[in-house]
């Protein structure tokens, strides 16, 4: 997964991003399609006099197991249908790319997909301390398609057996193991060495089709000798990357949210018809994830208007995410939380001013100045701004988040 590289300066309140490459005012319709777990979104960007605009769009449920291609390509040649044209080469059952009568069929010139397909990674924890190496776990994994769901501290009762049905009842994705400040001392290797030989022995009765994959995150000179206990006992291999808590009160929570982003794609290549939709993307395009894609838009949309920080909500079915970004800084924070929740470790976070899904209004109250997108398919336009930043930015501006504010029903 590719994260877009739109780049925008500016320079007052409100000003027009410079198109560096890529489509132009005077390209013809864009293509964008937006796959979440429960349904598969199509909207149409038309040129209407030098300025791109929204000129249709559908959506489609998306079932377990059905093929997103040809949900795609139904979806497609439906809003053709509407609008009089044809958008799908029927032959290839693909969007129309390269028409033999570009003058009555006119092809798309260009298609861009975020899509993020499946629920996201079931992690199960193990550690020594909740407090201390768990609970950084989990803050790390707060900033990842992750979804705790069990936890394990290393204690003299910890039974193979029990621990062995519970992870059959649950069928987590992924293990992590944590624990211990980052020391080279071989007495601070036991405890994690003895939970890994725990776990090893745990995995090596499940089935391999049932195993989960084991990221290590803790101490990071006990990682090879944890990785030999686990193995040794029949548990395979494990992953070994950055100590979330390498030192007191440090918490590095990157090495371990990008294990847990990269195995999630992992996992979502076996979405049945996903290949085929990231072989219609149009350079210098790539496949994006609806989060990744929101993230960056957030990003834009600051340094579009001004802004010291901005504070963005992208409210997906099955997860929302929270996303600040702070004008200078390159890093972006990222916060995946329950819908309709308001953990308390967002106390801190700015005021929302962005939104993209339905605003939960018992939850965050709108400021005085806000940009609000109620379909919800603003992080499916953003992926168009890998190849098209001009047409992105005009779409958005113009159609979907709409500023609203003091004496303003809304504008552009």
């Amino acid at each position: 997964m590719a994260h877009s590289s739109i780049s925008v300066q500016p320079t007052g309140h409100e000003r027009e991003a410079p198109a560096s490459g890529g489509a132009t005012a005077n390209d013809g319709s864009i293509l964008a399609l937006g796959v979440e777990v429960n349904q598969v979104r199509a909207c149409l960007l038309e040129n209407v006099n030098g300025v791109y605009r929204l000129a249709a769009w559908k959506a489609s449920p998306h079932r377990k197991g059905e093929n997103l291609a040809m949900v795609a390509v139904s979806l497609c040649r439906q809003m053709g249908d509407r609008l009089g044209r044809l958008l799908v080469d029927v032959a290839a059952a693909s969007p129309l790319l390269d028409s033999p009568d570009p003058v009555r069929f006119p092809p798309l010139s260009h298609v861009a997909v975020a899509a993020s397909p499946r629920p996201h990674v079931r992690v199960w924890v193990a550690g020594l301390s909740p407090t201390q190496s768990m609970a950084a776990a989990y803050e790390a994994l707060c900033s990842a398609p992750a979804h705790v769901i069990g936890s394990t501290a290393l204690d003299a009762d910890l039974s193979v057996t029990e621990l062995t049905n519970a992870l059959v009842t649950t069928a987590p994705d992924m293990l992590v193991i944590v624990g211990g400040f980052d020391d080279p001392a071989p007495a601070t290797h036991r405890s994690l060495v003895e939970l890994s030989r725990i776990f090893g022995q745990t995995l090596s009765r499940l089935a391999p089709t049932q195993r989960p994959v084991v990221i290590y995150a803790g101490n990071r000179w006990a990682a090879p000798h944890a990785a030999e206990a686990l193995q040794t006992a029949g548990g395979g291999a494990m992953e070994a990357v950055a100590n979330v808590q390498p030192a007191p009160g440090v918490i590095q929570k990157t090495a371990l949210a990008q294990a847990c982003n990269f195995y999630y794609w992992r996992l979502s290549r076996r979405t049945p018809g996903l290949r085929a939709l990231s072989q219609w993307i149009t350079p210098p395009g790539q496949l994006i994830g609806q989060e990744n894609a929101f993230a960056r838009l957030v990003q834009v949309w600051m340094e579009l208007h001004g802004l010291p920080e901005l504070h963005g909500l992208y409210c997906a079915p099955l997860w929302w995410l929270h996303v600040w970004t702070t004008h200078g800084r390159s890093e972006i924070k990222m916060r995946f939380v329950e819908p309709q929740t308001r953990p308390p470790a967002l106390a801190q976070w700015p005021a929302l001013q962005l939104v993209s899904g339905e605003w939960p209004i018992s939850l965050w109250a709108q400021p005085e100045l806000f940009w609000w997108d109620r379909s919800g398919m603003a992080p499916m336009v953003a992926a168009v701004g890998q190849s098209a930043p001009q047409a992105m930015l005009q779409v958005l501006r113009n159609d979907l988040l709409r500023m609203y504010g003091p004496h303003l029903t809304s504008t552009k």
